[in-house]
C-alpha cells in the first residue's frame, strides 16, 4: 500500500520530464532546416518534434496519475519529499553527471568529457563499500570507452565530434 500512496514518486519526475521536454521544444526551431533533394514535407524538425512530444505526453501521464494518487488515496502516508528523493539519489545523480556531461563537452571535448562522465556513472551505480576496489576497473573501461566510441564515431560514422581544449582529435 505504501508505494499507492507514495504520489510524489510519479508528480516530481513528470514535472521535471515535463519542463525538459518543453525545454527541448523550444530549441527545435534553432536548428538548421536541410532540404536535401527537397522531395519530402518531413524535415530534420520531425524526429525531434517528435521524440520531445512523446516525452510531453507521458510526463504529463505521470503527473495525472500522481494528481488521481493523490485524490485516492490521500497524502497522509506519502512521506515527505525529501525521503522520496533521498530513495532515488543514484537517479538524481546520474541526472546531474549527465548534465554536467554535456555542459563540459564542447570546452572538454569528447573523448574527456566521454571519459569523466562513463567514470563517474560507473561510480554512481556501484554501492560505496565497494569503490576502492572498483576504482581501478572504472577507470579503464571509462578510457577504453572514451577512446573507442571517438573512434567509432569520427573513423566509422564520419560524425564530428568537439575535440576540447586539449584538440584531442586523435
Amino acid at each position: 500500500m505504501k508505494d499507492r500512496n507514495n504520489y510524489k514518486l510519479d508528480i516530481v519526475p513528470g514535472v521535471a520530464l515535463a519542463a525538459f521536454s518543453l525545454f527541448a521544444m523550444s530549441q527545435i526551431p534553432s536548428i538548421r532546416v536541410f532540404k536535401g533533394l527537397g522531395s519530402t514535407p518531413l524535415n530534420n524538425h520531425f524526429v525531434p518534434w517528435l521524440w520531445s512530444g512523446a516525452l510531453l505526453f507521458l510526463s504529463l501521464w505521470l503527473i495525472i496519475r500522481g494528481i488521481l494518487k493523490y485524490r485516492r488515496f490521500g497524502a497522509g502516508e506519502g512521506g515527505s519529499l525529501w525521503a522520496a528523493l533521498a530513495d532515488k539519489r543514484e537517479v538524481i545523480a546520474s541526472f546531474i553527471a549527465l548534465g554536467l556531461y554535456v555542459a563540459f563537452m564542447g570546452s572538454l571535448g569528447f573523448v574527456i568529457s566521454t571519459t569523466a562522465y562513463v567514470f563517474v556513472q560507473i561510480l554512481i551505480l556501484t554501492p560505496a563499500e565497494r569503490w576502492g576496489r572498483n576504482v581501478l576497473p572504472a577507470a579503464v573501461t571509462a578510457v577504453v570507452a572514451g577512446c573507442l566510441l571517438f573512434y567509432i564515431f569520427r573513423s566509422t560514422l564520419n560524425v564530428l565530434l568537439p575535440v576540447g581544449l586539449f584538440g584531442f582529435g586523435l
